[in-house]
């Protein structure tokens, strides 16, 4: 393999390459590696990657923040609603294109191509609306020269888009034909993370910025159009468009008039409307648009009728103003009815509504309420925004970090009235909240912990509400149905039974208080027992804390000790552990733990094969596993038990070793690390692990294995891309018994977790590398940057792209202990970058100087109660004293360090709020 630049000279080096010059990947000749042709070999995981040098030392320069244009704009559509109300875009244009989940129809997977086909991977869509709208630009000069202009690529033919998420910016330019203003629109809907009630409004925001750059005054309006949807019994109900005015803002309601008092029609999901409104108290206000009558305040008709809103600045030379409009909308009877599964459709909750139900009663209500607030919500998202922006990550990794949490304002996560969030895997694709997907989404529970809770508590750990999964037995069925029902498909997945623990250690940690635990601990041991009934009781054998029998490999099912599993189960156990100690149960924790050092024990001397953890299979079970979702045929039972019984004979292993690299291997260690549990396999083994992942599952061109083997279900990279691979044969082809499902697969939820993997042991360049592969593969000129497509488009797998943010800042959290730690690892000589808690949230900065070492603390955002933090500190270095100092003013504290941590106890509980700084130097 060739042999990446030195990330401690990357570190230390100052940055020249300039971004224009970044070089691309070099075309591998397979010939160095391999005295046979590559048709000969088949496909493999090229070992020597050829990567050049000063590309992969750019990826670590700063850069420049990323302006779109031209063929980069065609298929950018950034979800822009607020989450779980309906999937809004805004295009790389600047037009709102909004999908039919707005008002409450389930958007089609992969556009209408069918489920599992990964269509829109291949076959990117460009944006279009369910609902008619358009802005509009009039100019008026004092000459008495008038222009109109459409606000989209019609009439500018040189847009700029420059996405930030939450907010997109996009400049309205010319080529030709110059204009005597400039202008600009800011594109959002409120975003504040820790507020679901600021985050959750059906709303889009679309705020202009126009200057004068000419010599003499000028007037500019600017007109949105808008119609609301046809309801599909025309009849049953009439179209009303009506002029509201309220403090600070004009608008007209689209709504929709039931024409009788039918309890059916009014529970109907299309029944609602929306509101376009501007912030001006005094706009122009047309209720029909094909009237020109400014004075009508009311029109109603069977069909949907356009009306406008206009709102006019006067410019002097040089001025610049602002005009910015509310698009909002109201469809309160949102049901869930289970599409797919004929069990699911049966148990099904039917009518769950919005969280916005409770809030509002109409679009108009929204309007009203995002106007009067406009200032602090506005305020609140920029500050968000800003303050993760404000960082010392490369500009386009920072970026790519936050793509994919757009999804929480995708048309496949809903908050349902009574505040649970539901969510599909992908647009329209597989229910559930599914908990072995869900597994990888790291993003809500840093950003909205209540929604994670609320999953927690109203589907994996409750037996009564309709589409939960909680069974008398601990079992959890993993898409929260069937409760009672173990011999569903979705009854058990032993993935997911360890995320239920480990979520919901998560969430205690993600709360200020005890109080979630003590709410679901009773749940949590049955379900970590269910899990260690597993673990050999259930056929009678004693727990030895590793799962050998029936296990899910994301959807089939496989037998044997496999590092995928077992890390996860393994995690678990640390998690219950110390969930136990926290409720005062330390026989019980140390059950747990001593389950953990055998299975610990197991993997690092049974599964280790001095490059990777491996999977085991049974001899026993050497027949066509897997294929039928686990389940064997009666023929394959005897040629099972003749296998078995030759290897015993022989005095052979009762497991076939695998010989495939996972690239989940190390999935188990990530949770442990994200937990602060610590290690929970061999150090030493866990980095070798990482870099064989790089080495025998990444690739600089997909084709080394898809011009020999297609994927399962779904292409998910083309010819000429780099990519990761879910599993990788590079030495020797698969055996006959080993589970090849999914394993060519490309998920970049997985190219996500796997590049955690990396950078937790210190093995930035690979990481770097993984991730970028992601970034240009979704780069604006190919696909949508803001949707990672899986098994369908906005699949939520590709949100655990928010823990790369914790692995680089090495952050860990104790919420109802109060304890905050770091352990920057890009550049920790100069890092900062943003953090989130159970009640506030702000930016880490470190800053190494001769012998002095600095942490500080910026609260932007809430508050955060602390009573120890902990950072890392150079390798050998050994601290003389700490200072902590909150706001310039010293803090009583003492310290203790091991090893290369330094952990410093605080005098008492310590509240930071807005604004507070805590220093913390380390001498």
């Amino acid at each position: 393999m060739f042999n990446l630049i030195s990330a401690n000279r990357l570190k230390n080096t100052k940055k020249t390459a300039i971004w224009g010059d970044i070089f691309f990947l070099l075309v591998i000749s397979f010939s160095s590696f391999s005295a046979i042709s590559q048709e000969e070999q088949g496909p493999h995981i090229p070992l020597e990657k050829n990567l050049n040098p000063n590309w992969v030392e750019s990826l670590f320069e700063k850069g420049k923040q990323k302006v779109y244009s031209g063929d980069e704009l065609k298929y950018i559509a950034i979800p822009c609603g607020g989450i779980g109300s309906g999937q809004v875009n805004v295009t790389g244009d600047g037009r709102l294109a909004f999908t039919e989940s707005v008002y409450n129809l389930q958007q089609q997977p992969n556009s209408g191509h069918g489920l599992s086909t990964g269509y829109n991977y291949l076959h990117p869509e460009e944006p279009q609306s369910k609902v008619e709208n358009t802005f509009t630009i009039r100019i008026e000069q004092a000459n008495g020269i008038s222009e109109e202009l459409k606000l989209d690529k019609d009439d500018f033919d040189d847009i700029q888009f420059i996405g930030e998420y939450p907010i997109a910016q996009v400049n309205y330019r010319k080529k030709s034909d110059r204009l005597p203003i400039e202008i600009s629109s800011e594109v959002f809907s409120p975003f504040v993370p820790l507020s679901v009630r600021s985050s959750a409004n059906p709303v889009t925001i679309v705020k202009y910025k126009i200057t004068n750059t000419s010599k003499k005054k000028i007037d500019v309006s600017i007109i949105g159009e808008l119609k609301n949807i046809a309801f599909p019994q025309p009849s049953k109900v009439k179209q009303v468009n009506t002029a509201l005015r309220s403090k600070g803002v004009s608008g007209i309601s689209f709504e929709m008039q039931p024409m009788s008092n039918d309890s059916v029609l009014a529970k109907h999901p299309q029944l609602g409307g929306f509101s376009l409104s501007v912030l001006n108290q005094k706009a122009d206000l047309l209720v029909n648009a094909n009237e020109k009558d400014s004075k009508k305040k009311r029109s109603s008709s069977e069909e949907p009728i356009s009306g406008s809103v206009g709102s006019t600045v006067s410019l002097r030379s040089g001025q610049t103003k602002e005009i910015t409009f509310l698009v909002s909308w109201y469809f309160p009877n949102y049901y869930e009815n289970g599409k797919r599964y004929k069990d699911a459709m049966a148990e099904a909750p039917g009518w769950v509504g919005h969280i916005y139900n409770n809030w509002y009663a109409n679009s108009f209500d929204v309007t009203k309420y995002v106007a009067s607030n406009f200032n602090k919500l506005y305020a609140d998202t920029k500050l968000f925004r800003d303050t993760y922006n404000d960082n010392t990550l490369p500009y386009w990794l920072a970026n790519r970090i936050t793509m994919p949490v757009s999804t929480l304002a995708a048309g496949n996560i809903a908050i349902w009235k009574n505040g649970r969030m539901y969510g599909y895997e992908g647009i329209g694709f597989c229910q559930g909240t599914c908990g072995h997907v869900y597994n990888f989404v790291a993003a809500i529970s840093k950003l909205f912990p209540e929604l994670e809770r609320s999953v927690r508590l109203l589907q994996d750990f409750n037996s009564t509400e309709k589409y939960s999964g909680f069974s008398p037995s601990g079992r959890i069925n993993f898409r929260g149905y069937g409760v009672n029902k173990p011999e569903v498909p979705h009854s058990y997945a032993s993935d997911a039974q360890s995320g239920y623990v480990l979520k919901a250690y998560r969430e205690h940690l993600n709360s200020p208080n005890n109080e979630f635990l003590d709410t679901v601990w009773e749940k949590v041991k049955m379900a970590i027992g269910y899990h260690i009934f597993k673990d050999g009781a259930e056929i009678g054998l004693e727990p030895n804390g590793v799962l050998e029998g029936e296990q899910t490999f994301w959807d089939p099912m496989w037998y044997g000790p496999n590092p995928y599993n077992n890390t996860l189960y393994l995690a678990a156990l640390r998690a219950a552990e110390e969930m136990a100690k926290v409720k005062g149960e330390p026989e019980l924790a140390s059950r747990y733990h001593k389950l953990f050092e055998s299975g610990q024990k197991f993997m690092n001397e049974e599964m280790w094969n001095g490059e990777f953890y491996i999977h085991l299979y049974p001899v026993g079970l050497n027949g066509n596993v897997g294929i039928k979702n686990g389940f064997k045929l009666p023929s394959e039972i005897d040629d099972n038990a003749q296998s078995y019984i030759k290897a015993f004979n022989e005095g052979r292993s009762g497991y076939f070793p695998g010989t495939a690299c996972d690239a989940q291997q190390l999935f188990g260690q990530n949770w442990a690390n994200q937990l602060g549990l610590g290690y929970i396999l061999s150090p030493e083994k866990s980095k070798i692990a990482a870099k064989s992942i790089f080495k025998y599952n990444w690739t600089p061109d997909i084709a080394t294995i898809y011009d020999f083997e297609k994927p399962n279900a779904r292409v998910l990279a083309a010819k000429g891309e780099a990519a990761m691979i879910n599993g990788g044969w590079t030495k020797e082809k698969p055996k006959p018994f080993e589970n090849t499902h999914d394993k060519t697969n490309v998920w970049t939820g997985l190219e996500y977790e796997a590049a955690c993997d990396m950078i937790n042991e210190e093995l930035l360049e690979e990481a770097i590398v993984a991730i970028r592969s992601i970034d240009d593969r979704y780069n604006g000129a190919k696909r949508n940057p803001w949707n990672e497509v899986e098994g369908s488009s906005h699949y939520s797998r590709a949100m655990h792209s928010w823990n790369v943010l914790l692995s680089l800042s090495g952050f860990t959290y104790d919420g109802p202990q109060g304890i905050i730690g770091f352990q920057p690892r890009l550049n920790p000589e100069n890092f900062k970058s943003f953090f989130s808690t159970a009640e506030g949230w702000g930016s880490l900065k470190q800053v190494r100087n001769g012998k002095i070492q600095t942490n500080t603390l910026i609260l932007t955002y809430g508050k955060l109660t602390l009573n120890a933090v902990h950072f890392n500190i150079v390798e050998g270095k050994e601290v003389n004293g700490v200072l902590v100092k909150l706001n310039g003013k010293t803090i009583k504290s003492s310290y203790e360090q091991q090893a290369n941590t330094v952990f410093i106890s605080l005098n008492g509980p310590l509240v930071m709020n807005v604004n507070d700084t805590l220093n913390v130097d380390l001498k």
